[in-house]
């Protein structure tokens, strides 16, 4: 008897279940509970877990955009260099189109030049020889 009663409070000391079994009452926690515990836990986890990947994906969204608008940009800046090259060589091409025109007219010019020269000394000879 005394042996059963030094396991009894070897096993009451150790643990509140086995000490409640012992004694043949309901354990602290009734099975039930621990189960509704267990599913609480569990829908705790659940949820952290949902929202965890809520924000990853919202990370890889946002991480999305931002890629997307870098490649935006980067279009619309290779757009603006292309218009400055082709601004630029319009520009180039027009100042020697108006060299060119400022050199035909001007050998026009020199041209007309001599070819009064030439009317005017040849009248000026022919009007001595009449």
């Amino acid at each position: 008897m005394l042996k059963k009663l030094v396991v009894a409070v070897a096993l009451v000391a150790s643990s509140p279940v086995m000490a409640a079994d012992f004694h043949t009452a309901s354990p602290l926690v009734s099975r039930q509970d621990q189960s509704r515990m267990q599913r609480e836990r569990q829908a705790r986890e659940r949820q952290a877990r949902l929202e965890r990947e809520r924000q990853e994906r919202e990370r890889q969204e946002r991480e999305r955009q931002a890629r997307l608008e870098r490649a935006r940009q980067e279009r619309e800046r290779q757009a603006r260099l292309e218009r400055e090259r082709q601004e630029r060589e319009r520009q180039v091409r027009m100042e020697r189109e108006r060299r060119e025109h400022e050199r035909l007219a001007r050998l026009e010019r020199e041209r007309q030049q001599r070819e009064r020269l030439a009317r005017r000394h040849s009248n000026y000879n022919g009007g001595w020889l009449n």
